[in-house]
């Protein structure tokens, strides 16, 4: 009877995990086929930390890094389906690669699959300051939802499509947004969400009709201060964080520059504020869970003293 590397004993498959200690290694092992992704799914709970993709000085370079918060790494990946193109990750592990003509497609680093996406629509095209401000993300069905991040109605600034399914449509959901920051999806819906108002829409991903719209939590707002010059001035910033459809959380951070009220370093304030699908409310603890944000969105992690994450941490 002939056997493939498919049919390894699950326990070996578990042996074999357990040696293993780099997490980019790791996670190329965990996507050789299913049964080793099944065997080896407890090692990856147990390890689950983010990897994340450091930006490239150079696109004409076949290989990518990573940065692993676990043990404070930095690997390269050879990624020659990346050569000229720009990747912009998601936590699912997917990029979406455009390139200097603006074409575009969707790459896993890890396994080198690609699809090929249309070109992206005139509104994108120009120079780097929109792929810089670009926002985007993706259902396990490879449904593709980008936005810019500026200040055009939504109807003129996000667009979907599917790989081998036409160009790409815009969304129309201007009266339900001004502009939109971020793109999350989750549980059948593609969440937008404004940074300036809060407020996020919910665009269901198969009809890319808008599902829901949550009106923005009770945030403090922050008055100028005429005392001080405008780049000294508190900036807040916020990130919407979705783990689940029951589960919302809007993270604000309000930045005091060096040298305001009398301070000798830039201080950042954190709130955080949870949806319980009826109101918003404030949280001063958020859980067995580290949550990421930047400029561009929001994702949760799990704490499970094993991979480095610590617990109540933005």
């Amino acid at each position: 009877m002939t056997m493939s590397w498919s049919d390894l004993p699950a326990d070996l498959v578990a042996a074999i995990a357990d040696r293993i200690t780099d997490h980019a290694d790791f996670a190329c092992f965990r996507s050789v086929c299913p049964s080793w992704r099944s065997a080896s799914a407890a090692h990856a709970a147990g390890r689950r930390v983010p990897l994340l993709l450091l930006p490239a000085e150079y696109q004409l370079r076949v290989d990518r890094h990573l940065w692993s918060l676990a043990d404070d790494s930095i690997a390269a990946i050879p990624l020659p389906a990346a050569l000229g193109f720009f990747l912009f990750a998601s936590p699912r592990g997917w990029a979406l690669a455009v390139d200097h003509y603006f074409s575009a497609a969707l790459l896993h680093p890890f396994t080198g699959a690609s699809a090929a996406l249309p070109e992206l629509p005139p509104s994108f095209r120009g120079d780097l300051i929109v792929r810089r401000d670009m926002v985007w993300d993706h259902s396990p069905q490879h449904a593709v939802m980008i936005a810019r991040r500026d200040k055009k109605p939504c109807s003129r600034a996000a667009f979907f499509c599917r790989p081998g399914d036409g160009p790409w449509r815009p969304v129309e959901c201007a009266e339900e947004i001004g502009q939109v920051s971020s793109i999350t999806y989750c549980d059948g819906a593609f969440y937008f969400f404004d940074g300036e108002t809060r407020r996020t829409v919910g665009v269901d991903c198969e009809t890319f009709a808008v599902a829901t719209v949550i009106e923005p939590p009770p945030v403090t707002l922050i008055m100028p201060d005429e005392h001080l010059l405008p780049w000294n001035q508190p900036k807040a910033e916020s990130t919407l964080v979705v783990s689940s459809g029951e589960d919302f959380l809007v993270i604000v951070r309000t930045h005091q520059p060096e040298g305001s009220y009398g301070g000798s370093r830039e201080d950042v304030l954190v709130e955080a504020f949870r949806w319980d699908r009826r109101s918003w409310a404030g949280v001063d603890d958020i859980g067995d869970r580290a949550v990421f944000v930047d400029s561009f969105r929001g994702f949760c992690v799990e704490a499970n003293g094993l991979n480095g994450v610590r617990r109540n941490c933005v």
